[in-house]
């Protein structure tokens, strides 16, 4: 296992961005011979990174169609990010957390364990109404596939996992620190001993390995909708 969860985190790492940057590369080479954009469009480049950051940050189009989707999606996302920033934090750069956040290494952790815990919750309840949503309304479930559920699998078990060790303990943070340390530096030790920490290392590797090839792949490509990112100008620009 020592090298097994290493090799794992790096060849899944390589495969998320070769995947990602094939997918991407793919989206930009595709030609858009017509005007599709949705109207009312902006005419301008700035508008267009307007509208294309509102669709990003705040699902516009989404909270238009359906507030309760639009919530529970919205706030799910909302805190992967903060949990992603929150392991980047603690477990990468926490010297430079503490001292951006002016707290000791003992509110630090305090801190960590409040944040952590209210957004690692968060994210489960709002990821099981997603999950109910399509299981108990009969238009969503019609159009649902395997891979669906197993996206809303990995990211719940994810989750299980995190919440598991913040709340039950048996995880040392020197010891995380000190093993992500080592991947960071190509020096990769033996991981930590607890089993919730290498079954939630394995179970990111596997959503990694499964995003390029998944619809999860929307986090990329949203800006690469025609509907969205074009500028409404058919008139002074036509295309053949």
């Amino acid at each position: 296992m020592m090298w097994l969860l290493p090799f794992l985190l790096y060849l899944s790492v390589a495969v998320f961005v070769a995947g990602m940057g094939w997918r991407l590369f793919t989206w930009l080479r595709a030609p858009v011979p017509l005007k599709i954009v949705l109207t009312p469009g902006p005419a301008t480049t700035g508008g267009v990174a307007s509208r294309l950051a509102g669709e990003v940050v705040l699902f516009r189009s989404l909270f238009g169609a359906d507030r309760a989707l639009w919530c529970a999606a919205w706030l799910f996302h909302i805190s992967l990010v903060l949990l992603a920033v929150g392991h980047l934090g603690g477990l990468v750069v926490p010297g430079f957390a503490r001292a951006v956040l002016g707290l000791t290494e003992a509110q630090f952790h305090h801190f960590a364990d409040l944040t952590g815990g209210a957004f690692g919750v968060l994210a489960m309840v709002t990821l099981l109404y997603l999950l109910l949503r399509r299981l108990t309304m009969e238009r969503v479930r019609y159009i649902s596939t395997f891979s669906d559920y197993l996206a809303l699998a990995l990211l719940m078990l994810i989750l299980v996992t995190g919440n598991q060790m913040r709340f039950m303990g048996g995880l040392e943070m020197a010891d995380a620190r000190q093993f992500v340390s080592g991947l960071l530096t190509f020096q990769p030790m033996e991981p930590p001993p607890s089993p919730a920490f290498q079954v939630h290392l394995l179970l990111v590797c596997a959503l990694l390995v499964y995003i390029p090839f998944s619809k999860l792949m929307h986090l990329g490509g949203l800006v690469f909708s025609p509907t969205l990112n074009q500028r409404n100008n058919p008139r002074e620009r036509r295309y053949a």
